[in-house]
């Protein structure tokens, strides 16, 4: 998947997830449903979730998230009026690409 930024959060990646899986879009929204379907626990959450793991391990094409815990908001930033509409949290994460290696790595995402 070719997200063009650098960073990004779970909106962009949802953007083009889901015109690139449509199917795959359709099956977790039953699965998990969206924001505003009175779930706490939604398709938003999961695919955010998974990112967060992902950038946990170590050949992972983006930077480990800061988690809550170490009390740290480096990786998150608070959300615009627009963005609370669709996502529904004050706060979202800013997912960020590893850079390049000079022998051939690459960070597509």
């Amino acid at each position: 998947m070719a997200i063009p930024q650098d960073s990004f959060t779970i909106l962009d990646f949802i953007q083009i997830f889901r015109r690139r899986y449509p199917e795959d879009w359709t099956r977790l929204t039953e699965r998990f449903g969206e924001f505003g379907e009175k779930r706490r626990y939604t398709v938003t959450t999961y695919l955010s979730n998974r990112l967060d793991v992902y950038s946990q391990k170590p050949h992972s094409v983006l930077r480990p998230l800061t988690h809550w815990s170490e009390g740290r908001f480096a990786d998150r930033r608070r959300t615009t009026t627009e963005e609370r509409k669709v996502f529904g949290s004050p706060w979202i994460a800013v997912f960020r690409k590893r850079e390049a290696k000079a022998s051939g790595g690459h960070t597509d995402l």
